[in-house]
């Protein structure tokens, strides 16, 4: 069994791209595992139509603790699987609230031990940045990079795809990262997610 962190930027679209990743490799039925802040642990199981109305929202901050999804993976005979860990949003300065400090000191300790990242871009916002003449990646983005690239396994997605303004941070990440591995994807309509797929089915 393979681990796989996904990181990123608050509202990138890290619990939507684990749970259409988990569409694309088939899953019907969730079964993930909740480890909170404060050490306690719950197994959870939902089918996943509705594990996406549960999990996922618009707001920042809404995934507080790692949430590990187990998904099996067919090799022939053997059975085989990956758990993709969805974290915590990290955000820049200081954020106030308590639960979400502790929650993205969780996600930083599970980057620095994981083998395998999947970092989670928001490239419309980033081609948004470049039209409003902004800075068009953040502090943080760049220090998630340079912590991917150590890594045995590093993949970005350049999520939202669907959105206006996408393909150019998505040109602009291509020329930024020319050694990375690049996907665009869109969690809400699944584009980009069948690559994906082959990518973590090595890991299995």
């Amino acid at each position: 069994m393979s681990d796989v962190v996904v990181v990123g930027r608050a509202n990138a679209g890290k619990t939507s791209a684990c749970l259409r990743l988990a569409r694309a490799l088939g899953i019907e039925e969730l079964v993930w595992m909740v480890e909170r802040t404060d050490g306690g642990r719950e197994r959870r199981r939902l089918p996943i139509r509705e594990a996406e109305r549960w999990l996922t929202s618009g707001d920042p901050h809404s995934t507080r603790s790692l949430q590990t999804l187990t998904i099996p993976v067919a090799r022939g005979k053997v059975s085989r699987a990956v758990d993709i860990v969805d974290s915590a949003g990290l955000a820049d300065g200081h954020v106030r609230d308590e639960v979400v400090r502790r929650a993205m000191g969780q996600t930083l300790r599970a980057l620095v031990a994981a083998k395998a990242v999947l970092h989670v871009v928001d490239a419309a916002d980033i081609g948004r940045s470049m039209e409003r003449r902004e800075a068009p990646f953040h502090a943080l983005d760049e220090q998630l990079v340079a912590i991917g690239r150590t890594k045995a396994f590093y993949l970005v997605l350049a999520n939202k795809i669907d959105l206006p303004f996408a393909e150019r941070g998505v040109e602009w990440l291509r020329g930024r990262l020319r050694d990375a591995r690049i996907i665009p994807t869109s969690a809400k309509t699944g584009v980009g997610f069948d690559e994906v797929k082959r990518y973590v089915w090595k890991l299995a």
